[in-house]
This record gives structure tokens, sequence and C-alpha cells, in this order.
């Protein structure tokens, strides 16, 4: 258990580094796009390619990272009502089909992969398997956090205790 611990840290740690270096490139990438448009009189070449594909990769990424900050928006009135034996089947339920909606979405994100082979960006000529990447990464570290949010509403220990108050009364 510790060591799915520690490597369940070691991947978000790194998740969270390159979202905050793709996000940083941007930044600096848009802002040397701009003054060197509008100061100086000349553009970088390939600067808002590249930036765009950096945010492409941040969006992906940091999808997976509210989710475990539970960031997303949600309708959970009927769920919070819900007696526990109830919410446990509603969350696997949940679970179980945004897990098949997610692998489909990594399947089909194979064939982009695919395509992207054979593809170039076209400023810089970068493979677009690169960007086309961001899909099957992003969303496996999203099915990541949204499986470990759901198991954990499914064998959640307080709907345990809420049963027995709830047989007790």
């Amino acid at each position: 258990m510790q060591v799915a611990k520690r490597v369940l840290q070691g991947i978000r740690f790194l998740i969270a580094v390159c979202v905050v270096v793709l996000f940083s490139y941007m930044v600096v990438a848009i802002l040397t796009l701009v003054a060197g448009r509008y100061i100086f009189g000349f553009s970088v070449a390939g600067a808002a390619e590249t930036a765009t594909f950096a945010q492409i990769w941040v969006i992906f990424l940091a999808a997976g990272i509210a989710m475990r900050e539970k960031l997303h928006i949600g309708v959970d009135i009927l769920y919070e009502v819900l007696p526990a034996v109830l919410k446990r089947i509603t969350a696997l339920f949940i679970l179980l089909l945004g897990s098949w909606f997610l692998w489909l979405a990594i399947l089909g994100s194979q064939r982009l992969l695919q395509i992207g082979q054979m593809q170039t960006s076209s400023a810089l000529g970068i493979p677009m398997w690169i960007p086309y990447l961001s899909l099957p990464v992003g969303l496996g570290y999203f099915f990541l956090e949204f499986s470990i949010a759901y198991l954990k509403k499914v064998f959640a220990k307080e709907c345990a205790d809420n049963n027995k108050e709830e047989t007790a009364l």
C-alpha cells in the first residue's frame, strides 16, 4: 500500500510540475510574441504554435488535477439526500459509466495518434503526434483521479457508519 501511495504521489508531482512548466512556457512565449510584434516589429516564428500546443497539454493534464481537488462542476443535491446504500450504488454506477466513457475516449485517441504520425505542424514542422499525445495521457490521468475519487465514495467508511446509525434509529 505504501508503494502505491508513493507512486501516486510521484505521478501527481510529475503532472503538477509539467503543468507549471508548460503554463510558464506558454506565458513567456505569448509575451515574447506580443512584445516582438508590437514593440520591436518582428515576429518570433512558431511561438504561437508552441504556446498552443503547451495550452493543449495544460488543459488535459489540469483536468485530472481539478478532478483530484474536486473543482469540476457537479450537481450533487440528489446524491446528498440519498441513504448510504443508494449513495454507494450511485457512485458505483457513475464510476462504471465514467470509466466506460473515458476508455472509449482513450481508444478513440489512438486513431488520432496514428494520423498524427503522418502530419507535421504548419509553422515549425513538429510531429503532430506530440500535441495529440496529450489526449490519451490527459485522459489516462483523469481516469486515475476519477477512479480514486469514486472508489472512495463506493467504499466510504462514513457510508457504513451512516448505515449503522440509520439501522439503530
